[in-house]
């Protein structure tokens, strides 16, 4: 497996975007508020970012979030790349990635960036129901997201798609139809985040007018984890959940609406597992009164649940008198095995 790399985070928010889409305030989800990037600031940026690496040996990518990159105007787009492929040379970063719009990946677009050390791109698909882009006001079509992942892929590029389950005409039935477009387009990885209602935008107009309902806590949930069984099943990896817990989206009244939760991918891995430990104790013929539960110790968390709400549950659901988790390096990750009875240790 190659190691994490350590990601140098650039932000551009709005910046190259045609229009702003219903669901859209990349100034609260980001925190910035500028609107231009000289390549003095990228120079800066990455120059702190290097000083807090420190001895780390894990590769570095300069990333570019936010906005639509190859919309950029191809000067400033250039200039950008110029000023990051200079830490490239100098060896002190490995990759340069960005994040854009489906519709504006073209084979010239993309040739274009020849000179740079580009790995990565990730790409905004949202939803792979034209309905739901087109109440979503997006300005692109199912179609351009399959077609720029096929133009991506024969460069021999790394891809991600970015969806947003929950968006306005959504379904449950449309959400899962989303992903199983997504993952037959075979994306190196996606993230997954399930729309919320932010401040100062079409979408919290629609809210108060009763126009939107966003998800509800535990539907988002739910169909994100069905989404991130869907995409595990194929080999898929699904490397974020939720929005990031950003300090200026914390801040009151940024976000109206919707299943925001800053520990939301902890949430959906807990439902995870929740499933798997009921399977396996269901699976148990003659169950004590008191089991224990195997697990790698890096899923324990996820096993527990927040606030032990997945020891609580299944306490209840099985009518247990105690349940112990149980720290097993013996055990694959994503596995769960029953010590039934639980064993008791003497000292």
């Amino acid at each position: 497996m190659s190691p994490k790399p350590f990601i140098i985070p650039i932000f551009i928010p709005h910046m190259g975007c045609p229009h702003r889409c219903v669901f859209c305030n990349q100034t609260s989800i980001t925190g910035r508020t500028d609107q231009t990037l000289s390549p003095e600031q990228v120079r800066a940026r990455i120059t702190e970012f290097l000083g807090f690496k420190g001895g780390r040996r894990s590769p570095v990518e300069v990333a570019f979030y936010g906005g639509n990159f190859l919309g950029l105007p191809t000067s400033s787009r250039m200039s950008l790349l110029d000023e990051a492929q200079r830490f490239v040379e100098k060896g002190q970063v490995e990759s340069i990635r960005f994040s854009t719009r489906p519709d504006t990946v073209t084979e010239a677009s993309i040739e274009a960036l020849d000179p740079y050390s580009i790995r990565v791109i990730e790409v905004g698909a949202q939803s792979m129901d034209d309905t739901v882009l087109r109440l979503s006001q997006r300005g692109h079509t199912a179609e351009d997201t399959r077609r720029s992942v096929e133009v991506l892929k024969c460069r021999g590029l790394r891809v991600g798609l970015q969806i947003m389950p929950g968006l306005p005409g959504d379904t449950s039935e449309s959400i899962l139809e989303t992903g199983l477009r997504v993952a037959e387009l075979k994306p190196d990885f996606v993230r997954i985040y399930p729309t919320i209602v932010v401040t100062k935008t079409l979408l919290e107009k629609w809210y108060h007018a009763g126009r939107f309902k966003p998800l509800s806590l535990p539907d988002a949930v739910e169909l994100t984890k069905k989404l991130y069984l869907l995409f595990q099943a194929r080999g898929i990896s699904v490397i974020r959940m939720g929005l990031q817990a950003s300090s200026s989206l914390l801040e009151p009244g940024s976000i109206v609406a919707g299943p925001f939760h800053p520990a939301f991918g902890h949430l959906v891995h807990s439902a995870v597992f929740l499933d798997l430990a009921a399977r396996e104790l269901q699976s148990q013929q003659g169950l004590s009164k008191s089991v224990g539960l195997r697990v790698c110790p890096r899923d324990v968390p996820r096993l527990v649940g927040l606030k032990r709400s997945n020891i609580k549950q299944l306490i209840q659901r099985f009518c247990l008198e105690d349940l112990q988790v149980l720290p097993d390096p013996a055990v694959p990750e994503n596995k769960v095995k029953v010590e039934n009875p639980l064993k008791r240790v003497c000292c």
